[in-house]
């Protein structure tokens, strides 16, 4: 299952509501050019960039915006763009005709990465749930395959960093905390869902005293923690990408009780 697609909400996702900084008066003009073909390039090419920088652990640099996306210039952008999209022939004056400061695009650009993650963690996690139903495999088996999927998506180490970045800017960044505040709670429904799902169709039941919601926050708690051991490079076991096994999958086995018959 492969995680790094940028066009993941390309053409089937309303940018409506995630896009909201375009310099537009009227909200259904606002509306249709947060939709639009070049708009969407221009947030594709910027998350790619971002991407290879934190991967390649760039060091960001800016007097216009803060540290940690100044390396997401206009003109970079523009230029990567002009390469990956020639079609759309996009130049700096459309660039600003839809933003009309960087700071007005970086705060688009948080709100549609943070969307992409989410987005990311939910499709991965209903496919790993449909993969599951129909393998066969036994109860800790296929528990131990959801949790690697779902941390091998939630720590991918670009976004996680991007995520971890977006949250410290929240205090001073009113649409950053609105951002951060939809991925939260659209993370924790799409969790609560999938593992409801899961524990319906094995007969699994929790440990006394624990309800789903409590047992979704523990792990995605757990989870984020983890994510930062990886970030500092710690030599630990926490996920094994040869077995598909993880941490997270033994923390979920610790407080579940498994059914009595745990195999399907």
């Amino acid at each position: 299952m492969e995680h790094g697609d940028h066009d993941v909400v390309s053409h089937d996702v309303n940018l409506e509501g995630i896009v909201t900084r375009l310099n537009r008066v009227r909200a259904r003009t606002r509306a249709r050019l947060a939709n639009s073909e070049l708009t969407r390039a221009f947030l594709d090419t910027a998350l790619a960039l971002a991407d290879e920088a934190f991967r390649s652990r760039s060091v960001f640099v800016s007097e216009d915006v803060s540290p940690a996306l100044g390396y997401l210039s206009r003109a970079r952008i523009v230029a990567r763009t002009l390469g990956d999209y020639p079609g759309l022939v996009p130049t700096e004056a459309k660039f600003r005709d839809r933003w009309a400061g960087q700071q007005d695009f970086l705060a688009d650009f948080v709100s549609y990465a943070l969307s992409v993650r989410q987005i990311r963690f939910e499709r991965a996690l209903a496919e790993c749930s449909r993969e599951l139903r129909d393998s066969g495999e036994d109860f800790s088996r296929a528990l131990h395959r959801f949790a690697y999927e779902a941390t091998t998506v939630m720590l991918d180490v670009p976004a996680h960093r991007l995520q971890l970045f977006a949250i410290a800017a929240a205090s001073a960044d009113p649409s950053a905390s609105a951002s951060i505040a939809r991925l939260y709670a659209s993370l924790s429904d799409i969790w609560f869902r999938e593992c409801v799902g899961l524990a319906e169709w094995f007969g699994v039941e929790l440990r006394a005293g624990l309800s789903l919601e409590e047992f979704s926050i523990i792990v995605q708690s757990a989870m984020e923690g983890m994510g930062l051991r990886m970030i500092a490079g710690l030599d630990e076991p926490l996920v094994d990408h040869e077995r598909k096994t993880s941490l997270i999958g033994t923390l979920m086995l610790a407080l579940v009780v498994a059914p009595p018959d745990a195999e399907r």
